[in-house]
């Protein structure tokens, strides 16, 4: 099981590259339903296509993809 630091530097170093992605808005660590840390993908809607791009795992960190839309600035 990885630490958060550890996630944290595996979005570190992959977080540009996935969010040039269509579809990707956001990059972030979270925590499973088991306690493990996760890179969390967010993508604006949850399609095939968006889904077909994105990889299961980074380094051996699982990847979760989470449909959050879009982000907008408040």
């Amino acid at each position: 099981m990885a630490s958060r630091e550890e996630v944290a530097q595996v979005k570190d170093r992959h977080s540009d590259r996935l969010l040039d992605l269509p579809g990707v808005v956001g990059v972030g660590v979270t925590e499973d339903e088991g306690g493990e840390y996760v890179l969390t993908v967010h993508v604006e809607t949850d399609e095939p296509e968006v889904r077909a791009q994105l990889p299961d795992e980074l380094e051996g960190c699982p990847v979760r993809v989470v449909q959050t839309g879009r982000y907008r600035k408040f």
